[in-house]
């Protein structure tokens, strides 16, 4: 099985980009994508704390490849990317990186490991020269967060902005604009992907116990 991974909270690299990038990616490469997942989580959450994509690597099976746009959808910290590899690789879990057409798996040499996070690593010393502030690219909180949901399950009932505003008894123009801001449309249409792709499910082996990263959540749950 094949899962694209995208990421959003970001305007350098929408969502819409991330998908158009790896449709066009796996169509180039014959490969067929069997589900999208959209990871929504700020970028200042620290991975523990990240139950889309906990929830998406204890999912996994032997022989399943994520796909993402590029390292950072996964992580911007070298520490975090390095426990996301140590899990996957010990459940025969590989991840392909198409902005490099870099494949990561149990067969990966060392240096090309090394090289990605050293990739990584510089790349943040270098925003960490930027202006101080919010995150360029990240979005601040909305009054219409708490809507979200409702907002994507109306949108993919293809209900338009006008309709959607009257049932929320919200603003119109306002309404847009946050749909346009996330991509909210584009995280319907993420849908789609594997449909151009000719998605297929492979039956694989369950992952295994072995990735020690859980969400908080679910040691809750688990005690």
């Amino acid at each position: 099985m094949i899962v694209a991974y995208l990421r959003g909270k970001n305007r350098n690299f929408s969502i819409s980009f991330q998908q158009e990038y790896l449709i066009s990616y796996a169509l180039r490469k014959g490969i067929a994508i069997d589900f999208t997942e959209i990871d929504d989580d700020p970028f200042s959450i620290i991975l523990e704390d990240r139950s889309t994509l906990l929830s998406l690597l204890h999912s996994l099976k032997k022989g399943d490849r994520i796909l993402v746009y590029d390292l950072w959808v996964i992580s911007k910290k070298v520490g975090e990317l390095t426990k996301v590899f140590d899990c996957i690789l010990k459940n025969g879990v590989s991840v392909i990186i198409a902005r490099q057409d870099i494949v990561i798996d149990e067969n990966t040499p060392l240096k090309t490991l090394v090289y990605l996070l050293s990739e990584q690593r510089e790349h943040n010393l270098h925003a960490q020269h930027k202006v101080m502030g919010r995150p360029k690219g990240s979005f601040s909180k909305s009054k219409f967060d708490k809507y979200k949901s409702e907002i994507l399950d109306m949108l993919e009932q293809h209900l338009s902005v006008s309709e959607i505003a009257k049932r929320l008894g919200v603003s119109r123009s306002s309404l847009k604009d946050y749909i346009n801001s996330r991509a909210l449309k584009e995280i319907v249409d993420s849908k789609k992907i594997p449909q151009i792709t000719h998605a297929h499910t492979q039956t694989t082996p369950a992952l295994s116990t072995e990735c020690s990263l859980t969400n908080q959540e679910i040691q809750q749950k688990e005690h």
